[in-house]
């Protein structure tokens, strides 16, 4: 009996030890239960050790103070309402009870005896904003700091170009986010806005075309066709392209492919002799007219002029023709889409015509002709060889006295180019231009309804072929 009465007297001592230890921790519990617990964060601020009261009127002056925006180095104060930022009291509150929950009540007390530790609770803020007015916002940062890339500029005074520069544009939709963030953080007032570099674009003939259209600005009177192309890309570059001018000797860069579509290599002393006289600075109508008449056709040059005009047909050069041979009259004048314009005339010879896109398509055919393919050999099949084609860019280029597109250029710079001249004054020059920076086609001619004047016509080819070169050759 004694053993059993000291048994239940220490079960008695046990148990009533137990309650007055929770007993003092249930107080303890509840003091440490007026304070927030630690680790706890709203909106990112720490509240632990806090009271509830406390802490929602901490997190409440966090949101009255501005959201520092920071563009590249630039720092910019957004106050909040500026995008309508309506702070939800009630709605943190409910919030934070619900994240407190489970630090409440029996398993909070529970896992308070027990020592368990909290684990970090960051409650979201409950607020709101104009999501139209931020994108607004952002915009007009955007306007006021972006530096878009730049293409190449046209230096007129120079005939060159200002490379294209790199540049800096805002991200709108990403830098949205991060400030959005911001404005419902309590703790991180600061957004790092999104800014991308921008490589700069790639340079594009309209630059050189703006600089041309400056030169031709002081020649109001003056009718200028210009194509450009270039060879790398295929990128061409027209003003009054498609405009009808005489033929004059560039047409005999058409005379030439004719000559070697009609003959097979090696091209016997007579033609070769022709040739050289016909594409070179003597530049004869007579050795043109041999070809028409005795290597294009079989002794007629007339009928010789309409086997040119209907290979230029079959290559889709229809705007070009030739109707009789030079220095000859024509009975008729072929009808082309170009001098059928009523907008702009420059007067063409009725005899022999062409256009600058024409001729420049046409010595691009046989510049890639020359390199095993284009639309010469995919039109005549069995007429050209690449060798051929390098051989006629070797004629033209044997035609070189340094005026016209010639005259600027760098030493040593190869032009392949047929130039020519008309009675009152019109002047042309088409060529393949072979440079460090790329080969290009060039195609200038021009025409005034007065004399031009050699020392005005002149000028002007040499200044458009330099802008050019200078084009597909940035200074560095």
């Amino acid at each position: 009996m004694r053993r059993r009465s000291r048994a239940l007297v220490w079960l008695i001592v046990i148990i009533a030890a137990a309650a007055l230890f929770l007993a003092w921790q249930y107080i303890d519990f509840g003091q440490a239960s007026q304070v927030l617990p630690d680790g706890l964060k709203i909106g990112g601020l720490g509240v632990g050790g806090m009271t509830r009261a406390e802490a929602l009127a901490a997190v409440e002056a966090a949101l009255a103070e501005p959201v520092a925006v920071i563009y590249q180095e630039e720092t910019l104060l957004l106050p909040r309402d500026t995008v309508e930022l309506r702070y939800d009291p009630e709605g943190t509150t409910a919030n934070l009870d619900a994240a407190l929950r489970p630090c409440r009540g029996v398993q909070g007390f529970i896992s308070y005896v027990l020592r368990r530790p909290v684990e970090e609770i960051d409650v979201e803020i409950s607020a709101t904003y104009s999501s139209e007015r931020l994108d607004g916002y952002l915009m007009r940062i955007a306007g006021e700091y972006d530096h878009p890339p730049q293409g190449p500029v046209p230096l007129p005074a120079e005939l060159s170009f200002r490379p294209g520069r790199a540049g800096y544009v805002l991200d709108i939709e990403a830098s949205h986010t991060a400030v959005a963030a911001a404005l419902q953080s309590a703790a991180n007032c600061t957004a790092e806005l999104v800014v991308e570099i921008a490589d700069a674009p790639e340079p594009d003939l309209d630059a050189l075309g703006e600089l041309v259209g400056v030169l031709l600005e002081d020649h109001p009177d003056v009718t200028a066709g210009v194509f450009v192309k270039d060879l790398q890309n295929g990128d061409e570059l027209a003003i009054n392209g498609d405009v009808a001018f005489s033929g004059l000797s560039v047409f005999k860069i058409v005379i030439l492919a004719e000559t070697y579509r009609a003959l097979e290599a090696p091209l016997d002393l007579y033609v070769q002799d022709y040739i050289s006289d016909a594409l070179g600075l003597i530049s004869s109508n007579f050795k043109a007219n041999l070809l028409l008449g005795d290597v294009i056709d079989d002794g007629d040059g007339f009928q010789g002029a309409e086997n040119v005009t209907a290979s230029l047909s079959w290559l889709g050069l229809r705007n070009s023709f030739m109707s009789a041979p030079y220095d000859r009259d024509c009975s008729y004048m072929v009808s082309t889409p170009a001098n059928s314009r009523t907008d702009i005339t420059t007067d063409p010879d009725p005899c022999v015509q062409t256009t600058a896109a024409d001729m420049g398509l046409l010595l691009e055919m046989i510049y890639e002709c020359s390199q095993g393919g284009g639309a010469l050999m995919v039109a005549y099949p069995t007429a050209f060889t690449a060798s051929e084609c390098e051989e006629m860019i070797a004629w033209m280029a044997r035609n070189s006295f340094d005026t016209l597109i010639e005259a600027n250029l760098p030493e040593g710079t190869v032009v392949a180019h047929k130039h020519g001249f008309g009675d009152g004054g019109p002047h042309a020059d088409a060529g393949i231009v072979f440079t460090p920076g790329g080969d290009y086609v060039l195609v200038v001619y021009l025409y005034a309804p007065r004399y031009l004047e050699w020392a005005e016509g002149q000028p002007l080819i040499a200044d458009i072929s330099l802008a050019a070169y200078n084009y597909f050759n940035p200074a560095e």
